[in-house]
């Protein structure tokens, strides 16, 4: 009864798991696969009251593989199969060929063992096409009540055979012989691991044929002991074994070729190619040439070895012949362009790149278009994509404008945390001037006010004040008001200050240029005089100064990034002048040694009308102090007209600052040197100096220097006023007194182009007890450097006016007049226009009086006067510059027309 009872239960535990089993779905994922299995008789192990499984246990196996999506060959149809065959026992042939009898793949059969507590079922899978004893797969569960997991993991176990989705157990490549399999490998889309089906085998070859290399790609499927391995069988395509260009005249092929990324030896890939033409068109497209042409040939034998040709034809090179603003009624189109990057064709288009597309420009043109209508007032003005039209014989660039409404400039306030008066407030903005003067609304004034609000406060430390503007139009009076609403925030202190990037320049030499300090209350205009500062010591590449934030709102860390450049130069240099001829120079110099910031160097000129060597030194500062040091020794002659003088000397010098833009200077310089070849038709004072001489002279100069860049300076100011005294209680020969004072000012006028004048004069007497004031000491003017267009050192005063023998000056002076431009500023080339004019006088004469220079007639307004124009070229090989001046007016022996030629090359 006890079994009976057992029984009963178990096979009643067992139509529950059915039952759950049902209800529950486990529903498997259907599969498009045509599998079918015969499910063979299972023998049981076990104790009679589990005897009932014989049947139950097929039936459950048949019920979860169905589930699981496969085909499973009827109960029905098994048993009289094997009844026909007659077989109650089973090994892998019999298997195999109850599988083919009954129409199915596969065919399973096993047993189930009970020992103590636990459930073994071992099965055997035999695939009905293959050989072997099949695959032995075993599942082993505590407890009957885990019968139904134990069924569920064996269907696991046999899904995979069933549906021959094998695991991917190593994937190979075959057939590569340029390339590395690597190269495959790494872009495959099937991995180690994966489970093998037709798709995923379909999705791997066509990635691997996709990547250009091969002309064929069959796949080979392997069985190893832990999967399946499969091989990729590639044919590869020819390797270049030479590459070349045709038909490439305006673009070196060498150039063509270091652009492309196929290269010899690599394998002909259409898609590196098609890349490759697409580049050699952008080159040729940023050259003007539109319409050229590339394609490609390739020369295969059949021998797995090819011979790529990129073909060019280039076309006709064009160029923008037109920049049309379409819709400008209000303003004059001509002024527009004036803002544009980009330009018609001009007679310099071979220097500036004039008339050249760059298309990366246009999108900024369209900008600079409307930042220029509403600079005039339009406030709703709108500018439309730029549109290219490429015609045959040149490029139309057009731009379609929307002016709108044009508005006057109104009232000006001010809201918010204001630290001043309004009326203080009105003197740092311009625009409320705009008003008074009945001015349109100007939106770069407008930015330049916002600019100048946050420095005025960046300046009392408001180191996150922000400026915002409204700005209220009225659409019928055609007026807007501009209101400026300040949010000053706390005020911010320098934490500490931080030095990164510099691997020569100490950090002392640094910090000691810096206008701010650890502590220090921050400044907005002393943040940018130090960036300037470290910028002027031509020690960096770059200079970036950043606010870095510290957690805490009323402090800040300033981070100072620098990038050493190289400081030190080995150069050397030819030049020709219309006076001098050829003459020759080199330079040998570190201004940054040891990177102390000390300036240490030696320099020589050869011919012309002088030849020099000089040998400095400068520390500017010593021990880290304000107070800078300097010397230098030298040797030079100089060949005057009449005579000539050589010498020797030396100068020690000490400079200290006072201010932040003004220096003082004191020299002491002592220099032997010797008048000869004096001609017979000098000066009977020339005459009467020739010989040798000792001068003691020590001198007092103070500067202002405010320029913005001391290379490439655009605006600011330098002057500088210097007293020399002579001889009296200094000893020596010649005995003076000389005052030398100079101005230059910087100003850009219009887009690019900065005027540039200097001027400059000296006064000369003797000094007490002295007898004559010395001739080397007098004031030559002419040359490049003074009066362009007129000889070295010839102008300068007469003994009479029917008399060529020159005196020299005790009075002199001349200014020079530029306006510079560059050309092109990635070549580092700019173009000036000069007007020069200067004179000097001897004693008997008055500053700027005409005065008869060997009968040759007097200028006007008594200076010679001179116009001119010239190029000046940073170029790869050193500084090149060329000056042509022509003399407005007479002079003896001088020439009309001028040539200077100035080069510079390294070696």
């Amino acid at each position: 009864m006890l079994s009976n009872l057992a029984r009963g239960l178990a096979m009643g535990m067992v139509a529950v798991f059915v039952l759950l089993a049902a209800a529950t779905g486990h529903a498997a994922e259907k599969l498009n696969q045509d599998v079918s299995v015969a499910v063979l008789p299972f023998e049981v192990n076990a104790g009679d009251d589990l005897s009932y499984l014989k049947d139950s246990l097929p039936e459950l196996l048949t019920d979860r593989l169905k589930e699981a999506g496969f085909k499973v060959v009827a109960p029905e149809e098994v048993g009289r199969v094997l009844t026909d065959k007659g077989y109650t026992q089973f090994d892998p042939d019999r298997a195999r060929e109850i599988a083919l009898l009954s129409g199915a793949q596969f065919s399973v059969y096993g047993s189930l063992n009970q020992i103590g507590e636990n459930l073994t079922i071992d099965a055997r899978l035999v695939d009905a096409y293959a050989k072997g004893p099949g695959k032995k797969l075993s599942v082993t569960k505590k407890g009957l009540i885990n019968l139904l997991p134990a069924v569920d993991a064996l269907v696991d176990r046999m899904r995979m055979d069933l549906l021959r989705l094998d695991i991917v157990s190593e994937i190979d490549v075959e057939g590569t012989k340029v390339l590395d399999k690597d190269v495959v490998l790494m872009r495959m889309t099937m991995q180690k691991g994966d489970m093998i089906t037709p798709k995923s085998i379909n999705t791997a070859l066509k990635n691997v044929y996709d990547l250009g290399y091969f002309d064929d790609v069959r796949v080979r499927v392997e069985d190893v002991e832990d999967g399946k391995k499969v091989i990729f069988v590639v044919k590869e395509k020819p390797r270049i074994q030479a590459i070349g260009v045709r038909g490439a005249k305006e673009i070196d092929s060498a150039d063509i070729l270091e652009a492309v990324s196929t290269k010899k030896g690599s394998v002909i890939n259409p898609k590196v190619l098609s890349d490759d033409i697409r580049v050699i068109r952008e080159m040729y497209r940023k050259e003007g040439y539109y319409k050229a042409n590339v394609t490609q040939e390739i020369e295969d034998a059949g021998t797995g070895i090819a011979r790529l040709t990129f073909v060019i034809d280039e076309g006709p090179q064009l160029y923008i012949e037109h920049v049309i603003i379409d819709g400008a009624k209000q303003l004059d189109p001509d002024d527009i362009k004036g803002v544009l990057a980009l330009k018609e064709r001009g007679w310099l288009s071979w220097i500036d790149d004039s008339g050249v597309l760059k298309e990366e420009l246009l999108d900024r043109d369209a900008a600079a278009i409307m930042a220029y209508y509403q600079s005039k007032g339009f406030l709703t003005a709108k500018v439309g994509q730029p549109e290219v039209e490429i015609k045959d014989d040149g490029i139309d660039v057009i731009y379609k404008v929307w002016e709108g409404d044009r508005y006057k400039m109104g009232d000006t306030s001010f809201t918010g945390d204001l630290i001043e008066d309004p009326s203080k407030l009105l003197q740092v903005t311009k625009i409320d001037e705009l008003k008074t003067e009945g001015q349109y609304f100007d939106r770069l004034i407008l930015r330049e006010d916002i600019s100048a609000l946050t420095s005025y406060y960046n300046d009392y430390g408001y180191a996150y004040a922000d400026v915002g503007v409204k700005l209220e139009d009225d659409p019928e009076t055609k007026v807007v008001n501009v209101v400026y609403n300040i949010s000053k925030h706390q005020r911010v202190h320098i934490r500490r200050v931080l030095i990164e990037g510099n691997t020569v320049t100490r950090d002392n030499v640094i910090l000691r240029e810096m206008r701010l300090a650890d502590g220090d209350q921050f400044s907005g205009e002393k943040l940018k005089r130090s960036s300037q500062r470290l910028t002027n010591l031509d020690f960096f590449e770059k200079v970036d100064i950043a606010p870095v934030p510290t957690g805490n709102p009323e402090e800040m860390d300033l981070v100072v990034k620098v990038k050493d450049k190289a400081t030190g130069k080995i150069s050397g240099g030819v030049g020709y002048s219309t006076y001098d001829g050829v003459f020759f120079g080199g330079e040998i110099s570190e201004k940054n040694l040891f990177g102390r910031g000390y300036n240490v160097g030696f320099n020589g000129q050869i011919g012309g009308s002088s030849t020099e060597y000089v040998l400095h030194f400068t520390n500017p500062h010593i021990n880290d102090t304000d107070l800078g040091f300097g010397s230098k020794l030298y040797s030079r002659t100089t060949d005057y007209a009449q005579y000539n003088i050589s010498g020797n000397g030396g100068t020690v010098n000490f400079f200290y600052p006072i201010g932040e833009y003004t220096k003082l200077q004191w020299d002491y310089n002592l220099e032997a040197y010797e008048i000869t070849d004096v001609s017979d038709s000098a000066s009977q004072d020339i005459k009467d100096d020739e010989g040798s001489h000792l001068a003691s002279v020590v001198a007092g100069t103070v500067t202002r220097d405010t320029r913005d860049d001391f290379r490439d300076t655009t605006t600011g100011t330098r002057a500088k006023l210097s007293i020399l005294f002579g001889g009296g209680p200094l000893g020596g020969t010649d005995n003076f007194i000389k005052y030398i004072g100079e101005f230059e000012w910087w100003q850009p006028v219009l887009e690019q182009v900065v005027f540039h004048s200097k001027f400059w004069a000296g006064y000369l007497h003797k000094n007490f007890g002295g007898d004559d004031v010395p001739t080397a000491q007098r004031f030559d003017l002419g040359g490049v450097y003074t009066v362009r267009g007129y000889s070295n050192y010839l102008i300068t005063p007469t003994e009479g006016p029917d008399s060529d023998a020159a005196v020299g000056g005790v009075k002199a002076f001349y200014t020079n007049l530029e306006l510079k431009r560059p050309i092109s500023k990635e070549l580092g080339i700019v173009a000036l226009g000069f007007f020069d004019a200067g004179n000097s006088w001897k004693e008997d004469e008055r500053w700027f009086e005409s005065v008869e220079r060997g009968s040759v007639g007097k200028p006007s307004l008594g200076l010679y006067k001179s116009v001119g124009a010239g190029i000046n070229w940073y170029s790869p090989i050193g500084p090149v510059g060329l000056i042509y001046a022509y003399a407005l007016d007479d002079l003896a022996d001088s020439k009309q027309h001028t040539f200077e030629l100035i080069m510079g090359q390294q070696f």
